[in-house]
């Protein structure tokens, strides 16, 4: 079954997929190709519907969430939908096999007080204090995700202009745009801080430097945000999407075209982009019920 190796080469040249989603894919496709193993299929052709329906049970019985079963069974169906189109498959039996029926959580948001206790939480006078500063102003000003946040190199951002070039999903790129706070911060950290982070050894283009002056990794920017909230009192169940969350449910609330927010979040479909609607309906509800004193009578 060496037929996933060229998968991942597909997936990285034709699908232009990112080194992380590529990473994912692998993990997955991992664990269903071992359960394989396990029942001593050696032919590919053996992939039955019954076989895909037995590994997707045996997740559930290992408490695997309904949304990790789900995208375990989409890499399933991609894999072996490249498969048939290499005449190596006669069929896709994944096709055929229903995902275990998934409750749609609302993401969490931030409130907008919240909001900017967070945003004062690192010292704007520190190199990391102003470096992480600028990073959750980009973060809840412009929805980007951890991952484009990772790759802003310094030439990227356009103080005139007020915007930064974003290398997307699948390297698809697009402009976000920021607000004078942002820019306050950015350029701070820029202009005073970052100088004192680079390094002879690295030379690094990167926007945000870690200690030893190169490019700071996903995980470290994970990690970093995690810290802020918890140290603003925000809890440890947010994480860096929880302010792409807040920045397009925020927009929303104000009267944001739904359109204007699926092209700056970078959704290739708007219906991806719909469940910020559901957000800030239920937002506006908790809101109306809490304040209005007349409503506030008729809660029990």
């Amino acid at each position: 079954m060496n037929s996933h190796n060229n998968f991942y080469n597909y997936l990285k040249i034709n699908k232009n997929l990112s080194y992380y989603t590529i990473r994912n894919y692998k993990n997955d496709l991992s664990d269903f190709l071992d359960f394989i193993g396990e029942k001593k299929i050696s032919n590919i052709n053996k992939i039955t519907k019954l076989i895909i329906r037995e590994y997707l049970s045996n997740l559930l019985k290992k408490n695997y969430k309904k949304k990790s079963i789900t995208r375990k069974l989409s890499v399933i169906r991609s894999y072996l939908r490249y498969l048939k189109s290499q005449n190596i498959i006669d069929e896709n039996h994944a096709e055929l096999v229903h995902a275990p029926k998934n409750t749609k959580k609302l993401p969490e948001i931030i409130e907008k007080k919240e909001i900017n206790k967070l945003l004062e939480t690192p010292k704007f006078e520190t190199i990391n204090g102003s470096r992480d500063r600028a990073i959750l102003e980009i973060f809840y000003s412009t929805g980007i995700r951890v991952s484009e946040m990772h790759k802003i190199n310094i030439n990227d951002v356009d103080y005139k202009e007020q915007n930064i070039k974003i290398i997307g999903k699948g390297s698809k790129n697009r402009v976000v745009l920021f607000g004078k706070k942002c820019q306050d911060a950015i350029k701070n950290y820029a202009t005073y801080h970052r100088v004192k982070l680079i390094s002879n050894l690295h030379n690094d283009k990167a926007l945000f430097l870690n200690r030893y002056g190169s490019r700071l990794s996903v995980r470290s920017i994970q990690r970093l945000v995690k810290k802020y909230f918890l140290i603003s009192g925000l809890g440890n169940n947010l994480h860096t999407h929880s302010l792409r969350h807040t920045f397009a449910t925020h927009l929303i609330e104000e009267g944001a075209d739904i359109k204007v927010v699926q092209d700056l979040l970078g959704h290739e479909s708007p219906t991806t982009t719909q469940i910020y609607t559901n957000v800030s309906a239920k937002h506006t509800k908790e809101a109306y019920f809490k304040s209005h004193p007349k409503a506030k009578l008729d809660v029990k």
